[in-house]
């Protein structure tokens, strides 16, 4: 329970603190990510509690499911521009690009105070804002991306958003909150390790991340694509400048 994000926005009285979520370290930083899984549809609203109350400004969408019944679309269209989630939030859109294999989006996070104890703790629903980044060419039941690039692409891309705004933790979501989130995760923990000292220790990556969800980097093909991830970082990314 130590490495478990609480939500602190509630929905409703009946509410709790609960999202199927944890907290996994980084190289320099503890708590650096938040892994969960795709919402299911009565808990959308709490996914959004989750990325409003522990600040995250990105959020990492590792698949791009059809199936609108098992993985509901959590997030405005272009189309929509804004949308309700729950009684509490509203969140719009305000501004969007799709780029060969990623999508970005940037959303205003609109939060109205309902509870009682909020409104006497004099509690303000501060908006955020807050940028999804969704890799689109990894199709459901393939264990590894068509395009390597797009990942170590869209890593890049939040990273330096994060260098724009704030580091508060990435969310990152996979349709069950495990397969795919540990990849991310280790491949980012060793290329800090790579730009800070020159040098990688995978192994130790994966063991930072597993630390605190053992499923994560769940098979052997998940654990030599991160040393695939790394080696193409390695190879076409190591000492470009970031713009």
């Amino acid at each position: 329970d130590n490495h478990r994000p609480y939500l602190t926005t509630f929905q409703s009285n009946d509410s709790t603190d609960y999202v199927n979520g944890v907290f996994v370290d980084g190289y320099t930083r503890s708590r650096e990510n938040i892994v969960t899984e795709w919402p299911m549809p009565h808990t959308v609203a709490d996914c959004w509690s989750l990325i409003y109350d522990h600040d995250c400004n990105s959020v990492v969408v590792l698949a791009n499911p059809e199936d609108s019944s098992n993985y509901p679309s959590f997030w405005p269209t272009e189309k929509e521009k804004r949308r309700k989630f729950g009684p509490v939030f509203t969140v719009e859109l305000i501004s969007f690009n799709h780029y060969p294999n990623i999508k970005t989006w940037i959303f205003r996070i609109n939060k109205k105070v309902v509870s009682l104890t909020e409104l006497m703790s004099g509690v303000k629903g501060v908006p955020k804002t807050t940028q999804f980044f969704q890799i689109t060419c990894w199709p459901l039941g393939h264990r590894v991306p068509s395009s390597t690039n797009a990942l170590v692409e869209m890593m890049n891309m939040v990273e330096r958003w994060r260098q724009r705004s704030t580091y508060g933790p990435v969310c990152i979501i996979s349709t069950n909150g495990q397969s795919r989130a540990g990849v991310y995760c280790a491949a980012n923990v060793a290329i800090e390790q790579i730009i800070q000292h020159g040098e990688v220790d995978v192994f130790s990556a994966v063991k930072t991340v597993r630390k605190n969800r053992p499923q994560l980097v769940e098979n052997m093909t998940e654990y030599k694509y991160c040393y695939d991830l790394i080696l193409h970082y390695v190879l076409h990314y190591l000492d470009q400048p970031q713009t």
